[in-house]
């Protein structure tokens, strides 16, 4: 099924790289890709993914202890999650032109809570966690001073790329992207938050305001706060959990 669908990127597609979360894109109204060049396609449905990650769940308590299915599992689920995102994402959109405040409600928060959904899953691996990064980052260093300094490089890295010129003019912001437990919940999840918030507002006929995204991106960069590194949770139970709530 994967082999036919997500696995079968045409010969002729300029895309670069894997097909991208809507969840780390900074939000529009024409969000499809995260990095500025990306150039990705829907070549594939995103329910085939969806009902893939099923498949491997059916099967998952024979392979309980194999380390390789327990990664392979979480992985496939985190990407049936951002399938649901991507479907969800349009009902929002219409929702909001249509002028529709109860199914924009309903759609927005769905959004939202697959963005901690995919974040509680990833927390089961520490391949996908966030703190793992920053730890190996801070490990390099030889004194608190350049601690400090490698953990706002790897920050920035999955995140601004740089500074607001970097980030905006440039364009490359979000280049190294990261579907991460952490960082899923306390920078992605905030954006979406912000604009969701103020869609909302303008639905009630409040005066428009322009966000400022770099202005909520950049305090992230800047924090010490820690983040654990080692898996926490049960992978083939959240994994369940989670692929249930996206598919009811």
């Amino acid at each position: 099924m994967l082999s036919n669908s997500i696995y079968n990127c045409p010969a002729s597609s300029v895309q670069q790289g894997t097909h991208e979360s809507v969840f780390c894109a900074r939000p529009s109204f024409h969000t499809y890709q995260v990095s500025s060049w990306s150039e990705m396609s829907d070549y594939y449905r995103p329910e085939d993914v969806i009902k893939a990650a099923g498949l491997m769940l059916e099967h998952a308590e024979s392979f309980r202890g194999n380390d390789n299915f327990e990664y392979d599992l979480v992985d496939i689920v985190r990407q049936a999650v951002a399938e649901k995102g991507r479907l969800v994402y349009p009902v929002v959109i219409s929702a909001f032109r249509s002028g529709d405040r109860e199914l924009f409600r309903e759609a927005s928060s769905r959004f939202l809570d697959l963005i901690l959904c995919q974040d509680r899953l990833l927390a089961t691996r520490p391949e996908f966690k966030v703190g793992r990064w920053i730890g190996m980052a801070r490990a390099l260093g030889q004194t608190e001073a350049e601690k400090d300094l490698y953990e706002w490089n790897a920050r920035v890295q999955v995140t601004t790329w740089g500074n607001r010129i970097a980030a905006d003019e440039g364009g490359l912001r979000d280049y190294a992207h990261k579907e991460w437990n952490g960082l899923l919940r306390d920078f992605y999840y905030l954006r979406w938050k912000t604009w969701f918030d103020e869609l909302a507002a303008r639905l009630e006929g409040k005066p428009s305001a322009e966000i400022d995204f770099y202005a909520l991106e950049e305090p992230w960069t800047l924090q010490h706060n820690a983040y654990p590194a080692q898996a926490e949770g049960d992978p083939i139970e959240v994994a369940g959990e989670v692929y249930r709530s996206i598919v009811r």
